[in-house]
């Protein structure tokens, strides 16, 4: 069996923890210390083999991605890591995950599941996915569908309709319904809601493409000359820039007449919302949900979370509280769909907390804003052993550094030295540079930026043998 996670989604309802550039999958939502990345992957591999899982995210969250994956599993190949250059919604995606499974595998079935949901019995996950195996075997693209608790009108429904050896071929995929058709729904066992998880062969799912969306077939196919073209990152830029935006619900699953439906009752949720979090979170006796420094007085039926600080409340009910960093967010509980539309505002006005949380990973450690005001900036600065930053300089901004802990090599103009903890260097405008960790343990260091001008586009980068990141 193979199996392919899909990491490319935006999270927004789930702001202010959830960010543009660092979405739900990579953060820890459920039960564990884990990512749902994390919890998503290792629910596959424990049936599926390292080197058949394939992931597929977007290439503004790769080193994240390969950063959580590397840390549960690091004999992953790094060739199994798909990094689509921008969005192009799940047809595009799946179909670049099934043609890079080998040739000789096609009638293997294949797992198809979103990384950012939570399902915490994974016994009965995995008993439901050898059912839809062997439906899949049969030559059906077979969807999950979970058996409803709640007239809920925030997923999409599956209508069943014949029965098969397994579960029942789809009569009809249903959009977000009402209340009052939700409820209707409900009354029968004919409706299941959509959970976005799916299972059948290469084969078959090639087939489907071919012909219920030739387009987006036929633009991957026509870049294809080797086994190898879809790792090159030249030709996956050419097919992104070619092919055209689709779900693989429209473009495959409401087209095909060779859809099933598995019904299963295993706990899941698509934590799509705060409210989803509040319903599936452990609760006190007065039906909240906290974590982190929280003290309640009188308070009922919310949600509070807090990053750092102490965060209480008193005589309220219904309401969700988080708080980051930089950000606090206040909501009833009811209208938690709406964090979509401030999410709106936030990117309309480009405000840096739609895109970042206050700590910005690279794949040479991690930058953490600490005080930010006109002319001057304070970062924490945290570079891995053997990594180091692009060879740079800045126009507008000179930079003061102080060695917290471990070793700095630092390239400053024609010079190069070492620092080590209390010491410190300036590099002035206009000096090339580079800071480089020559040591074993993390590199700490303090950095302060003072100009006219301190964002990131007043980085120019130099072609540099010795790394290929950036900061």
């Amino acid at each position: 069996m193979f199996g392919m996670i899909l990491a490319g989604g935006g999270g927004t309802r789930l702001w202010p923890y959830s960010r543009s550039m660092s979405p739900k999958q990579f953060l820890n939502l459920g039960s564990t210390p884990e990512s749902l990345l994390q919890e998503t992957y290792k629910r596959l591999a424990s049936i599926v083999p390292n080197d058949k899982i394939y992931i597929i995210g977007s290439r503004n969250h790769k080193f994240e991605l390969a950063y959580q994956i590397e840390k549960i599993s690091p004999d992953i190949p790094s060739t199994n890591l798909l990094f689509e250059p921008q969005g192009r919604n799940t047809a595009p995606a799946i179909l670049w995950g099934v043609l890079s499974v080998p040739e000789g595998h096609l009638d293997e079935p294949i797992v198809i599941l979103p990384a950012d949901h939570l399902i915490p019995n994974n016994e009965q996950f995995l008993k439901y996915l050898t059912q839809g195996a062997t439906l899949a075997e049969e030559g059906w693209i077979v969807t999950f569908g979970i058996k409803p608790e709640r007239p809920e009108t925030g997923y999409g429904y599956i209508k069943s309709g014949q029965p098969l050896s397994t579960g029942y071929q789809v009569e009809e995929f249903v959009e977000k319904p009402d209340k009052s058709t939700a409820e209707r729904y409900i009354s029968t066992s004919q409706y299941t809601w959509n959970s976005g998880i799916f299972i059948s062969t290469p084969r078959i799912l090639i087939d489907e493409y071919q012909k219920r969306a030739p387009k987006i077939y036929n633009t991957f196919i026509h870049y294809k000359t080797s086994e190898y073209d879809f790792q090159t990152a030249e030709v996956v830029e050419m097919i992104y820039n070619d092919v055209e935006s689709d779900s693989f619900d429209y473009a495959i699953l409401e087209n095909s007449n060779r859809v099933a439906v598995l019904p299963v009752d295993f706990p899941w949720s698509d934590l799509g919302s705060w409210e989803s979090i509040h319903q599936v979170s452990a609760k006190d006796e007065e039906n909240n949900v906290t974590r982190g420094n929280v003290i309640l007085q009188d308070t009922r039926n919310s949600l509070i979370f807090t990053t750092k600080k102490l965060v209480t409340s008193i005589g309220v009910e219904n309401l969700i509280i988080v708080e980051t960093d930089d950000a606090l967010l206040v909501c009833d509980l009811n209208r938690t769909q709406d964090v979509k539309k401030l999410v709106g505002t936030l990117k309309q006005e480009d405000r840096y907390e739609y895109k970042y949380h206050k700590t910005v990973l690279s794949n040479w450690g991690n930058t953490t804003n600490i005080y930010d005001t006109p002319g001057y900036k304070i970062n924490t600065v945290e570079i891995q052993p053997g990594k180091c930053i692009s060879l740079q300089r800045h126009q507008h901004r000179s930079e003061h550094w102080v060695i917290v802990e471990g070793t700095a090599e630092v390239t400053r103009g024609e010079e190069r030295f070492f620092l080590t903890e209390n010491e410190s260097t300036f590099i002035p405008k206009t000096v090339i540079h580079r800071l480089k960790n020559s040591g074993y343990i993390p590199l700490q260091i303090i950095e302060i930026q003072m100009g006219d001008y301190l964002e990131d586009d007043d980085i120019e980068r130099f072609d540099d043998s010795e790394s290929n990141i950036v900061k």
